[in-house]
């Protein structure tokens, strides 16, 4: 009776044991799945992201708000916005954007095509205030491609020209943000035009000796319809946003600055 009693309680820690290990591998199992599932959706989300080439200039544009620089000449151009407060229904002002680069750094430039150019709204003229109430456009740049919010940095302007970052790299000091990099604008008969000049030593990029993309992104506030318009459409989200990508750049290798501070 006892040796009866003794296998059976055998039998039972056992078996339970086997249900615990079971379960514990459907857990995991359906973990794995909905990890699976999640990343599938994520690729679908990129599938529909955009893409521009990336092109490296021997001479580098001049930073004054005008597009008559060579380097704008064949560079390849990102178009088609859409208005994310309406839906992602196309800009009914449309813009117009490019991008280049050096082993200085890297260059924006954008048109932004307005009806009614008399209505543009520019009132900040100070640096590193972000615009509000007015015109401005942000060039979104994520090095790393991880499509998460901490790892991007926004660089945005006004149509005066004046300036902000945000989320730059910790290694920047807020005093030395402003006079690191350049903008230029100009106000002209349908809209205006923006350019950028960003150093390579701003931004905190994978070191590499092959060619990889960057995710990037440009959105507009246009302040006399109150549209948000943006060139890779994405929703009302900041991680595993559907940014665009920047094919095929190849960052310059990391000044010691940069290494330093990493």
């Amino acid at each position: 009776m006892k040796a009866t009693t003794f296998l059976n309680a055998i039998f039972i820690l056992f078996f339970t044991a086997g249900c615990e290990v079971l379960v514990l591998q459907r857990l995991k199992e359906s973990d794995d799945l909905f990890e699976a599932i999640d990343d599938a959706a994520r690729a679908m989300k990129q599938q529909n992201s955009k893409e521009l080439p990336a092109v490296k200039v021997d001479e580098p544009p001049i930073i004054d708000g005008k597009l008559n620089d060579a380097a704008w000449q064949n560079a390849p151009q990102g178009t088609d916005f859409t208005d994310r407060n309406a839906g992602g229904a196309p800009a009914e002002d449309q813009s117009t954007i490019m991008l280049v680069y050096t082993d200085e750094a890297i260059y924006f430039a954008g048109y932004f095509f307005d009806s009614e150019p008399d209505g543009i709204v520019a009132r900040q003229v100070e640096d590193q205030i972000r615009p509000f109430g007015e015109d401005w456009v942000s060039l979104t740049i994520d090095p790393f491609h991880t499509h998460q919010f901490r790892d991007r940095t926004f660089f945005m302007a006004n149509p005066l020209g004046s300036k902000f970052v945000s989320h730059p790299p910790p290694f920047v000091g807020p005093a030395e943000i402003s006079g690191m990099w350049k903008a230029a604008a100009s106000i002209v008969d349908d809209g205006w035009i923006v350019e950028m000049e960003i150093p390579w030593e701003m931004l905190s990029y994978p070191e590499t000796v092959e060619p990889i993309d960057i995710g990037i992104n440009v959105d507009r506030g246009h302040h006399r319809t109150g549209a948000n318009t943006w060139w890779s459409k994405v929703d009302f989200v900041e991680d595993d946003r559907v940014d665009g990508h920047w094919i095929g750049v190849l960052p310059p290798p990391k000044s010691s600055l940069i290494q330093d501070n990493e």
